[in-house]
């Protein structure tokens, strides 16, 4: 979705709708493209004011709030398998891109879709689920979406469900991949990423210096 007015309240309504799902009718991630005349604090500033909305619209829906697991914005030109990032049950991937010259993909593969739809795997697959897939991926292929355009010289944000079903299934999470077509270490692919957790008030544990770290930093990990 190209967005031309921010207007976090909309955008996270949409994001709330899609990536929070409890049904594969929706596709458990949103793309969001705010064209190229940005900054990367005013990109993180976003993403800080989108991650609190949907903390808020979350606390009306399950009565549960969104908690950081990490922020950190770093260099990525790896590839890397099929997979849920590590976190909470109920976990959700913020991925800030900064424009870059590193031609990449990104891939999001329904396997909650899959089991569902395949009388082989459903729920042996679920039971046995692990965060890494390991299997050949074309298994997966009618149930794989590759985002269009992402080598845009744009700034985008990407939200991906990163729950996993190994304990109750209130949203239905998604695998996602990166291929990094042609690595050039001369050149960077800056990522700004971020993990929360759906956690009842009692657990949500919030760390402000952190947040405000995220925003002003200018270091980049590798």
């Amino acid at each position: 979705m190209e967005v031309k007015e921010v207007n976090i309240k909309k955008i996270a309504k949409y994001c709330l709708e899609n990536v929070f799902r409890t049904n594969t009718d929706l596709p458990g991630f949103v793309y969001l493209d705010f064209g190229e005349n940005r900054t990367s604090p005013e990109l993180r500033a976003i993403m800080v004011a989108l991650k609190n909305e949907l903390s808020a619209f979350t606390l009306k829906k399950f009565n549960k709030e969104l908690s950081y697991h990490w922020l950190v914005r770093f260099d990525q030109q790896v590839s890397t398998p099929f997979h849920l990032d590590n976190a909470e049950n109920q976990s959700f991937l913020m991925l800030g891109y900064e424009p870059s010259e590193v031609e990449s993909e990104l891939y999001i593969a329904d396997y909650h879709k899959y089991a569902n739809e395949n009388k082989e795997a459903s729920e042996d697959y679920l039971k046995n689920f692990t965060p890494v897939f390991k299997e050949n991926e074309t298994i997966l292929k009618p149930y794989i979406t590759k985002l269009a355009s992402f080598d845009k010289p744009t700034y985008k944000i990407v939200i991906i469900n990163n729950s996993n079903p190994k304990q109750s299934r209130e949203t239905l999470g998604v695998f996602h991949k990166a291929k990094i077509v042609k690595p050039d270490l001369n050149k960077s692919r800056i990522v700004n990423s971020m993990i929360f957790n759906m956690l009842s008030k009692d657990n949500n544990i919030e760390d402000p210096k952190k947040e405000h770290a995220f925003l002003n930093t200018d270091i980049i990990s590798k």
